[in-house]
């Protein structure tokens, strides 16, 4: 005679015990996986914009040039490089930078222009005039590089000292720095730091 009584009840619930046990542990898993891919991308999003905000700031220092300028007409002296709030407490650092694309001098114009690099409300901002020289119709155009900073302050490297302040006129000996270095801190309180060689540090 055949025994077709089937599971007890402890049988099919120690059963499903398991089963859950299982699912739980499964989609847990699941979860923390998800969870980590979505922290990796955000990551590599910052880092990218990390990294392409750093090279757009070494370009700029890369390509200076040894031409005096005024970073605010009638406002600031004529300089070659001026950095670290003189005269202007959202200053990080003005100079004039070559690289502006004038194929066979078809323009009538030089490939000078002038850059600033200013801390204001919370932003990191790249002003750019399109000529060396302020002309009358020709105001910096702003570029907002980024947002939700805490501060944003330069230093300049001279000797074997960091300094908070450059100016560099006809009157003084200096001309850029040789290393710039850029301190951001953001708003969770992390601090990134920076270092810039201009073409007065890429050749000594």
């Amino acid at each position: 005679m055949s025994d077709d009584r089937g599971f007890s009840l402890i049988e099919v619930l120690v059963a499903l015990f398991i089963l859950a046990t299982i699912s739980v542990a499964g989609t847990s898993i699941i979860l923390r996986s998800v969870q980590s891919r979505e922290a990796l991308t955000e990551t590599s999003a910052h880092v990218q914009e990390f990294a392409s905000l750093h090279a757009r700031i070494r370009d700029d220092l890369m390509q200076w040039v040894p031409r005096g300028a005024e970073s605010r007409p009638t406002l600031d002296p004529n300089t070659y490089f001026i950095g670290g709030g003189v005269g202007d407490a959202g200053l990080l650092f003005a100079f004039v930078r070559d690289g502006r694309a004038n194929p066979l001098q078809n323009e009538a114009r030089s490939g000078l222009f002038a850059v600033r690099y200013v801390f204001e409300g919370g932003n990191l901002i790249r002003q750019v005039r399109p000529y060396a020289d302020p002309l009358y119709d020709a105001d910096f155009s702003d570029e907002v590089l980024m947002t939700g900073l805490d501060d944003a302050y330069a230093e300049f490297r001279q000797g074997v000292q960091w300094i908070p302040q450059w100016r560099a006129t006809e009157d003084t000996s200096l001309t850029a720095p040789v290393v710039v270095k850029l301190n951001l801190q953001l708003e969770n309180g992390e601090i990134l730091s920076w270092l810039f060689l201009t073409p007065t540090g890429a050749l000594t």
